[in-house]
């Protein structure tokens, strides 16, 4: 059996032409993006079992996880939307390229990141981690909206290692309480919008206080 390519060289411009000419009528373009729908979407859905399967839930996979459960979906679809729908065609495809091509969407790669992460907190808290603490950090820290927290706060995000060091090993199994943490940070990653339904949004001292209810409930 041939090697599966570790990433596609197809580009976000090239969907984007392909779906557009699509949606103007040409079958030869659809059925490329066919193709290529199905042979992303067969190497992505076994990267995600293989995934699940390791236990490293996190980082690419959470991503995946995260449009797919917004698509009422636990794997990536082998048909392509409609000809007619460009943006459900550039949308399916991207989230697809961004996967493969992401290094944690793959089991040595999820791995290695887990480990140069968790080895830079263990350095700040002088910790030795056991493997099992070692995952259960890394569910908290690999997640979108935890990424994306740490790269925002920068200086005070020591703080926030604080809590979900506490939180991940709390004698409550941490994995339940996982969508929690996520939901109360996403009200403050939305950002406060005084024109829009922005009646949820938390500023970053409401999150802090947010999330230790959470913990103390917990």
């Amino acid at each position: 059996m041939p090697l599966q390519p570790s990433r596609t060289d197809l580009s976000i411009n090239d969907i984007r032409a392909s779906a557009w000419n699509a949606t103007q009528g040409s079958v030869e373009s659809y059925e490329f993006l066919q193709r290529e729908n199905r042979r992303l979407a067969k190497l992505a859905n076994r990267r995600l079992r293989d995934l699940e399967k390791a236990g490293y839930d996190m980082f690419a996979y959470d991503r995946a996880f995260t449009y797919l459960r917004n698509h009422d979906r636990t794997r990536f679809s082998l048909k392509l939307a409609p000809s007619t729908d460009w943006r459900g065609m550039v949308t399916q495809l991207s989230e697809l390229i961004t996967f493969v091509n992401a290094k944690t969407s793959t089991v040595a790669g999820a791995r290695n990141t887990l480990n140069a992460k968790i080895d830079k907190i263990s350095e700040y808290t002088g910790t030795i981690y056991t493997n099992k603490q070692r995952i259960q950090l890394g569910r908290l820290l690999g997640s979108d909206s935890v990424s994306s927290l740490l790269r925002e706060v920068k200086g005070g995000s020591e703080e926030v290692l604080d809590f979900l060091e506490e939180a991940a090993f709390k004698d409550s199994n941490a994995n339940e309480n996982i969508d929690a943490i996520k939901s109360i940070i996403d009200k403050h990653l939305a950002g406060y919008n005084p024109w829009g339904d922005n009646s949820d949004y938390l500023s970053y001292d409401e999150m802090m206080d947010e999330l230790r209810s959470l913990y103390e409930r917990n």
